[in-house]
C-alpha cells in the first residue's frame, strides 16, 4: 500500500476502530487501552501510515517533539548515555519523539541556554534538561512558554521541575558500607574542593558525614584529587598518589567511571581489588558489573528518574507548573566483588 495515500481513517479501518482512537494513540493519551494501542500499532505497520508533523502541528498546537539535553552523552562510561535511553524508551511510551542535544562534556551557560532556544525554535514540545552550569540566576533567561524539566546535581531554575539525584545520601551509605567491611582509611577520588554547590561537593559532604558519625576510627578525609572526571584521570591520579607512599584501605570514586580509571591505576603499581583495597563508585553504569572486579556501586533508579521526568513534562504540557517542584531519585547499594574480601 503507497503511504501517501494513506490516512488515519486508513489506519483506523485497518485496527477496527475510530479515527478519534487512533489519534488519541498518536497523541500519547492515556485513555487508550493497552490492547487498543497494540492493534493500532499494528495498523500502522501494516499500512505504512506516516503522520504528517505540520499538520500535526497545527492541529494540536504540539508537535510530538521533546528534547533531552545533556553533556557528554558519547563520552565513555557515560551515566548520561544510559539516561538518554531510558527517556527515550519512556518518551516512545507515551507516542513522543526524543531528540538528544549534547554540547558536550563541560558546556558554557550561554551554550545551554542556546540550545533550549533552539529545540524552542524548531517547535519541540518541552526539553528535559540536565545543565552543568545553568542554575536559579538565569531563570529568567529560560522561555516562559516552553516546558522544561531540569535533572541533575545543580539547583533548577526557579520555577522549574527538579529532580535530582541522591549524591549526599549515596556517598553516605557507600562510606558506611567501606566501613561496615573493616575499612578505616577511605580515600574519595573526586576533583578539586570548590565552594560551588555540585555532584562533586554534595558526594564529598556525604562522604565526610560518614566518616564522622562512625567516629575516630573511621580516620580522617582523604582527598585523590583529579583533574577532572574521566577514568584516564583518575588512573593516573591513584597510581602517582601510591607511588608517593600514600596506600588507603579502600576508595570511594565520585563516579563508576572515575572508580575504573582507578582499579586500572593500582593495578599498574601491583596492586588489586578487593585483595589491597575495597572499592566502591557511584552511578550504577552498566560497565561495573563487566569489569573485574566487578564494581559495588550507588545505583540511582535511571528508570523511575526517566518516568518522572516525562510524566513532569507531560503534566507542564497538559496542566501547566505542578505543585511540587523538587524530586529526589531513590537509589539502592549495589554489593559486588569489589568490597567483598
Amino acid at each position: 500500500m503507497s503511504a501517501a495515500r494513506v490516512t488515519m481513517a486508513t489506519v483506523a479501518r485497518e485496527a477496527g476502530v475510530s479515527p478519534m482512537t487512533v489519534s488519541n494513540v498518536l497523541s500519547g493519551k492515556q485513555s487508550v487501552s493497552p490492547d487498543l494501542r497494540a492493534r493500532v500499532a499494528a495498523a500502522i505497520a501494516a499500512t505504512g501510515y506516516r503522520m504528517n508533523a505540520t499538520a500535526r502541528t497545527l492541529r494540536s498546537g504540539r508537535s510530538g517533539v521533546i528534547g533531552l539535553l545533556v553533556p557528554g552523552a558519547t563520552e565513555p562510561y557515560s551515566y548520561y548515555a544510559r539516561l538518554g535511553g531510558l527517556v527515550a524508551q519512556e518518551a516512545r511510551r507515551h507516542g513522543l519523539t526524543l531528540v538528544v542535544e549534547s554540547p558536550g562534556p563541560a558546556p558554557e551557560a550561554e551554550t545551554e541556554l542556546a540550545a533550549i532556544e533552539q529545540g524552542r525554535s524548531l517547535q519541540y514540545d518541552g526539553m528535559i534538561i540536565t545543565p552543568l552550569a545553568l542554575g536559579p540566576q538565569h531563570a529568567s533567561r529560560l522561555p516562559a512558554d516552553f516546558p522544561l524539566v531540569v535533572l541533575g546535581e545543580r539547583p533548577g531554575p526557579l520555577g522549574v521541575p527538579h529532580i535530582g539525584l541522591p549524591n549526599r545520601d549515596g556517598a553516605y551509605a557507600a562510606t558506611w558500607h567501606l566501613l561496615e567491611q573493616g575499612a578505616r582509611d577511605i580515600a574519595l577520588i573526586s576533583g578539586a574542593p570548590t565552594d560551588e554547590e555540585t555532584v562533586l561537593t554534595r558526594r564529598a559532604d556525604g562522604y565526610r558525614d560518614a566518616l564522622a558519625d562512625w567516629g575516630p576510627e573511621a580516620g580522617e578525609p582523604h582527598l585523590v584529587e583529579i583533574s577532572d572526571l574521566s577514568p584516564y584521570a583518575a588512573r593516573s591520579a591513584v597510581r602517582e598518589s601510591v607511588r608517593r607512599g600514600r596506600r588507603p584501605d579502600a576508595y570511594l570514586g565520585i563516579t563508576d567511571g572515575v572508580l575504573l580509571g582507578a582499579l586500572r591505576g593500582l593495578a599498574d603499581v601491583g596492586l588489586h581489588v578487593p585483595r589491597d583495597a575495597l572499592a566502591i563508585g557511584f552511578d550504577g553504569i552498566p560497565e561495573g558489573e563487566l569489569s573485574v572486579p566487578s564494581i559495588s556501586t550507588i545505583s540511582p533508579d535511571h528508570a523511575w528518574i526517566a518516568q518522572r521526568a516525562v510524566a513532569l513534562l507531560r503534566g507542564l504540557l497538559e496542566a501547566g507548573t505542578p505543585d511540587d517542584l523538587e524530586f529526589t531519585a531513590p537509589y539502592v547499594l549495589v554489593e559486588r566483588e569489589s568490597t567483598r574480601r
